[in-house]
């Protein structure tokens, strides 16, 4: 199973306001950042590098985030690579070992990859760490193409037998598979499915399910405009009939392009390994072994906020993974099982006014909320174990609003590292240009009644003491 371009300061753009970027300046961050002047093509005596470094646009409004092996598969929450790239080449040291703790599809872990740095990945979802997985392991673009030549000259013999009934696929039985898919689509599906498995190489063929897994969603009877299980209204069904093979195709055709790209970027030299554990117990990781974490942490409680187990389930479902194991991936979560409020055991006077505050309102939010941060202190008492002294922490951040407060997460964790011996070096705020989630949502599901939703992040630096 399962560094940003030496390019000149002129040519790079600066924001149009600063007001949104605070940063305080240690003499100890200057030296550092003298450092890098040679990966800006910039002078010693020239000073307006230090205003660059500080004040450019973490927006990436433009950019292509579908580079590499990032293009592979979608996922909730993403951090775009623009900004885990930056991060890596502003905080991190070649030959050393970088960790992202919630890793999800495993962006920071593809970009350690191509920088030149050893790297963990920690996460609870298995479609998560099967994903990561795949997009850090270089396969050679040629024997993609072979593999997926040979999928496609069968592709026909299995369509002809589906559409005249001389087909002889059983699809699985998991529960409430004929209310998700179609007859005919999951035949198509297991026909694909059994193709892929007969593929001897691991690596290739885990390749090819990360296509595969996407196509089950997108031919699925779900909305396909979020990652929550919604089925499509009826009236809609009737007219429903995806086209199995040439999605999957589609996509092949599109990782093995990515692939090809970061198969020529990726260092060899260096190591990733992704493994299913929980930053709220000791873990794996050496203690002392971490020199730089990159990582964007869930926003909050499954339940009200993105629901990784939903996203994740059709998926697993069809490539066999364990139903016990699947459907407790959103109770396993951060947040994911309420506890008894007892905010005063926080190192945070903001966080304890907030619990309080929507406990007035809603005590079992309140309870939702609590649980969230609570294992997030957890995991901060790791993050100390594994890092070394004067170690980067860089954390992409959103702040939610529950009951009409908003939840400034990011001074929250600020808190949190600060009580774990992590120095505050400063917080970056940038705009979320392109959100699956709307502006605009009906928190109180009252007619009219709208709240905003989150519409920028922040990146928190902090540095062990």
């Amino acid at each position: 199973m399962p560094r940003i371009a030496n390019s000149k300061l002129s040519a790079m753009k600066l924001p149009e306001s600063r007001s949104s970027i605070t940063y305080t300046k240690p003499a100890s961050d200057i030296f550092r950042l003298k450092e890098q002047l040679r990966l800006y093509g910039v002078s010693a005596d020239d000073k307006t590098w230090e205003q660059e470094i500080y004040h450019r646009d973490w927006d990436f409004a433009d950019a292509d985030t579908k580079i590499e092996t990032h293009c592979f598969h979608s996922y909730p929450a993403m951090m775009i690579p623009q900004i885990a790239r930056e991060l890596i080449n502003m905080y991190g040291k070649k030959g050393k070992v970088l960790l992202d703790p919630f890793c999800g599809s495993g962006t920071a872990l593809v970009e350690a990859r191509i920088a030149g740095l050893n790297s963990w990945g920690i996460d609870v979802n298995p479609l998560a760490i099967f994903l990561s997985k795949v997009k850090t392991t270089p396969l050679n673009p040629m024997l993609l193409k072979k593999h997926a030549l040979s999928l496609w000259e069968k592709y026909e013999e299995d369509t002809y037998a589906i559409d005249t009934g001389k087909d002889y696929f059983e699809p699985p039985s998991f529960f409430n598979i004929d209310y998700w898919f179609s007859t005919k689509v999951s035949k198509k599906l297991i026909a694909l499915r059994n193709r892929i498995e007969s593929i001897k190489d691991p690596n290739i063929r885990d390749f090819f399910f990360v296509s595969f897994s996407e196509t089950v969603r997108e031919v699925s009877n779900t909305r396909n405009d979020e990652f929550k299980l919604y089925r499509i209204p009826d009236i809609q069904l009737n007219n429903f009939n995806p086209e199995v093979f040439r999605i999957f195709f589609e996509k092949v055709y599109r990782n093995i392009h990515g692939m090809s790209s970061f198969f020529h970027k990726c260092n060899n030299k260096v190591w990733c390994k992704v493994i299913d554990d929980d930053m709220r117990l000791k873990t794996k990781i050496p203690e002392g072994s971490i020199q730089v974490i990159v990582t964007s942490p869930p926003y909050g409680d499954s339940r009200t906020t993105v629901a990784y187990g939903q996203f994740s389930r059709l998926s697993l479902q069809w490539m066999g993974f364990d139903w016990e194991m699947i459907k407790k991936i959103d109770t396993v979560s951060l947040g994911g099982k309420a506890i008894p409020i007892n905010a005063d055991c926080f190192d945070s006077k903001i966080l304890k006014r907030i619990i309080y505050g929507i406990e007035r309102e809603d005590p079992k939010r309140a309870k939702d909320v609590y649980s969230f941060y609570s294992d997030m202190y957890k995991c901060f008492e790791e993050i100390k174990r594994v890092c070394e002294k004067g170690a980067f922490v860089c954390m992409v951040v959103g702040n939610r609003t529950v009951k009409g407060i908003q939840i400034p997460t990011d001074r929250i964790f600020v808190d949190f590292g600060e009580s774990k011996g992590f120095n505050h070096l400063k917080t970056m705020t940038r705009n979320i240009p392109n959100k699956r989630m709307p502006y605009k949502n009906s928190p109180t599901n009252i007619k009219g009644e709208l709240g905003n939703t989150m519409n920028k992040e922040h990146i928190i630096i902090l540095q062990k003491r």
